[in-house]
């Protein structure tokens, strides 16, 4: 089995080609396969976080904490998906954990700009996973929490049965009981 199998079928997928030896070499030797235990913490406010992941396996969230102590999820990763600070490499303002145990390939700043030069619709690829972010952003802005809810059933219904109900809740920006009165009428609705 190759060092960075998934990563590079990954690669193969956007390019709908087989990788030269040459572009395969760049990649194993640009990525770093870790292993996240479930709630180990990947970096804290505060660091100087000079990675982005990529998620073979699991589930990671990345979230901020108030002045008060409360969580506020930002962002979750699955499968496939990336995850990371975009103002890498100053010090991050986020903390990235695993929710659940986790296999992701990891590549530093300076290692994402030499693929990208080398691999130009990679970048495409990258900024659609970030582009979610916005989206979020102003989904927050605009929408109530019940349609926010809505929208995260709709397009990521997987999420809603692996998490928890209290990160759904603080990525909605509300409170477990306030989640618990938006399902209940949702399921009235239903009925």
């Amino acid at each position: 089995m190759e060092k960075c199998g998934t990563i590079i079928s990954y690669y193969e997928h956007i390019y709908n080609r087989k990788l030269t030896d040459w572009e395969r070499k760049l990649i194993e030797d640009s990525f770093q396969k870790e292993v996240f235990k479930k709630k180990e913490i990947i970096f804290r406010s505060g660091d100087s976080n000079t990675r982005h992941y990529f998620v073979e396996k699991g589930l990671l969230r990345m979230y901020v904490i108030d002045t008060s102590g409360k969580e506020f999820n930002i962002l979750f990763a699955r499968e496939n998906q990336w995850i990371g600070d975009l103002s890498t490499p100053a010090t991050t303002a986020f903390f990235l954990d695993a929710i659940e145990k986790s296999v992701v390939y990891s590549i530093s700043d300076e290692n994402i700009n030499l693929l990208t030069n080398n691999f130009s619709t990679f970048v495409r690829y990258i900024k659609k996973s970030y582009i979610f972010l916005q989206r979020r952003l102003v989904s927050i802005l605009t929408n109530t929490a019940e349609e926010n809810y809505e929208e995260l059933a709709r397009i990521h219904p997987e999420l809603i049965q692996r998490l928890p109900q209290y990160h759904i809740s603080s990525y909605l920006g509300v409170t477990p009981v306030f989640l618990s009165k938006i399902l209940s009428k949702r399921a009235r609705k239903k009925d």
